[in-house]
């Protein structure tokens, strides 16, 4: 995309998002009269179960007489755009909303998420997921907290491993290592086996590799946004996945359709490695699930910790909600150790108070390997305009460029340009 076209893409969105008049908000219910009234809250489809739906709004109501608490499930489709239109609205906004948490700084600059900082310790604390909390903070405020989140291991063969030699990975390098020397093994006589399968259309699970380096896309630096993979951390991190895609990787270009579906070359025997999201668990096949073991991504030194990237929403209070107040006691009730609870049992995923995730259901997955992910994640700049960055398909572009082998400092000085032509944009 060429420089004016970015630049106005930026400005465009900035000027959606201008809402006036929501400073205001924050004060409404301060008065010293018991606020009452009826709170809606929007939460996406499938995020959570109807029943820790109708236990939000009954738990509320109980908890504060002459008041109503309605849950409104939204559908994903089109959301950015209905929430900038709502929430812009002080008679047509919900008063708490879910929102993604790689998008929650947008809104939170342009003034339509309320100050929340003055919850912290009373919802949670430190036990809050500090990837997420840290994306919600704005010049030290807190404008929204972590609902759930949703883990990305790596599952692998354990029989082959173990017919190859191979020790379970410890270190990335291990992580490349291994990679290779199972597909040389090739246990099973397979045609065209391969060590993993890294789609580029993964996109979170490869930046993954970056932050656990200790690199990110970009930083803050003297009131500006600079890039952040001139770096020697991100360069290893190319490296890396550059060695990988040249030498043992299956599908690196594949389309994000086909990449969506990672465990069937895995369930087929084409690879002996794959990444995906928790739930993928559900589609590995009944003969390979004994012989298949689960890791977080492993970190650059053994003993330390790898910085995942990991998916999930935030929750906050709109700024042009009429009843802060009482908005405030339902996000406490949405933080619950009651709600935090059903949520993880019935829908599989990480709490926002990731100490609760001991209830999420048994599976090759256990609790506290999402527990552990969530607890060292890393999410990518929390930026008013990185959503635009995505948009413009910027990281894609990058992986994609190092997995047809284009040059590490190329590919980096074009991206890292893009980056901060974007997020500088006014």
């Amino acid at each position: 995309m060429a420089k004016r076209t970015m630049i106005a893409a930026a400005a465009s969105l900035a000027a959606v998002l201008a809402i006036t008049g929501c400073a205001g908000g924050a004060d409404a219910g301060t008065d010293g009269e018991e606020e009452t009234g009826e709170l809606r809250v929007w939460l996406m489809q499938d995020s959570v179960s109807e029943d820790a739906a109708a236990w939000l709004e009954e738990e509320f109501a109980a908890q504060n007489p002459g008041s109503t608490l309605t849950v409104e499930f939204q559908p994903w489709d089109d959301i950015v755009s209905r929430l900038q239109t709502s929430l812009a609205s002080k008679s047509e906004t919900p008063d708490i909303v879910e929102i993604g948490n790689t998008k929650t700084a947008t809104f939170a600059n342009v003034g339509a998420l309320a100050d929340v900082t003055d919850l912290y310790e009373e919802v949670g604390g430190d036990e809050l997921i500090p990837s997420f909390v840290k994306a919600a903070t704005i010049d030290g405020k807190k404008y929204a907290y972590p609902l759930y989140a949703g883990a990305s291991v790596l599952y692998y063969r354990t029989d082959l491993f173990e017919q190859a030699g191979i020790d379970k990975p410890e270190t990335l390098d291990e992580l490349v290592d291994a990679s290779a020397a199972v597909q040389e093994a090739n246990p099973e006589g397979t045609e065209g086996f391969k060590g993993i399968y890294l789609p580029v259309a993964d996109i979170h699970g490869l930046e993954s590799w970056l932050f656990t380096h200790g690199a990110n896309y970009a930083h803050e630096q003297d009131g500006k946004w600079a890039s952040g993979l001139d770096t020697p951390e991100a360069r290893a991190a190319f490296e890396q996945l550059q060695s990988v895609w040249k030498t043992s990787a299956l599908g690196a270009l594949d389309a994000k359709e086909t990449a969506g579906n990672p465990w069937v070359p895995y369930n087929n025997g084409e690879v002996a490695i794959f990444s995906s999201r928790v739930f993928a668990q559900d589609s590995i096949s009944e003969e390979l699930r004994d012989v298949t073991g689960v890791m977080g991504l492993p970190p650059v030194e053994a003993g330390g910790a790898g910085h995942q990237f990991l998916g999930g929403s935030n929750v906050g209070i709109s700024a042009n909600s009429s009843q802060q107040e009482l908005a405030k006691e339902a996000m406490k009730l949405i933080l619950s150790e009651d709600f935090m609870t059903q949520l993880a049992e019935d829908s599989g995923w990480v709490p926002g108070n990731s100490t609760f995730a001991s209830a999420i259901p048994d599976g090759l997955v256990d609790a506290q390997l999402q527990q552990d992910i969530a607890e060292t994640s890393e999410l990518t700049p929390a930026a008013p305009n990185w959503a635009i960055v995505e948009g413009n398909n910027i990281p894609v572009d990058l992986y994609s460029d190092l997995a047809r082998g284009d040059d590490i400092d190329t590919v980096i000085e074009r991206s890292g340009a893009k980056i901060e032509e974007i997020l500088n944009a006014e």
